[in-house]
């Protein structure tokens, strides 16, 4: 027993020993304004590891479609990125994690990235579907993970 506690233990912290930075922001209960702009302002410890960038949407069963769209504006590449991800199969079952009325589901954003240690690297965020106000998003997390 002693020996699969200290596993569990040493596994736990190896996996959050690569977590760079891990941020969520939420979204108003009234839904996300497709004006609205999230922000992540990200500074990693080394440059010479390579990271990779996930996304994460939480959101709630009362969101209205298969997938999201969203517009993505960084530092590194200097374009925004238009990017599609899918947060329900064919049949309507959600995808990722979760249970009951709580799902999230990760989305890569960048494999294999480097960038200078000291400085920062802004994302922007926004969604790209056609509501103005779109429901059921309840946060939107950006996470930066050693590779």
């Amino acid at each position: 027993m002693a020996t699969v506690l200290a596993a569990v233990t040493v596994l736990a912290a190896a996996c959050s020993s690569r977590t760079a930075y891990s941020e969520y922001r939420a979204i108003p209960l009234s839904g996300w304004d497709k004006d609205s702009v999230l922000v992540y302002e990200v500074t990693v410890p080394d440059s010479l590891a390579a990271y990779n960038v996930v996304l994460t949407v939480r959101h709630n069963q009362s969101y209205p479609y298969q997938n999201i769209w969203f517009f993505i504006d960084s530092d590194l590449g200097g374009t925004t990125d238009t990017l599609e991800y899918y947060l329900a199969d064919q049949r309507g079952r959600w995808l990722g994690n979760g249970f009951g009325d709580r799902h999230e589901m990760p989305c890569l954003i960048l494999q294999n990235t480097r960038w200078n240690r000291g400085n920062p690297v802004v994302f922007k965020v926004r969604h790209g579907m056609r509501e103005d106000l779109l429901k059921g998003i309840t946060e939107v997390g950006l996470t930066v993970e050693r590779k």
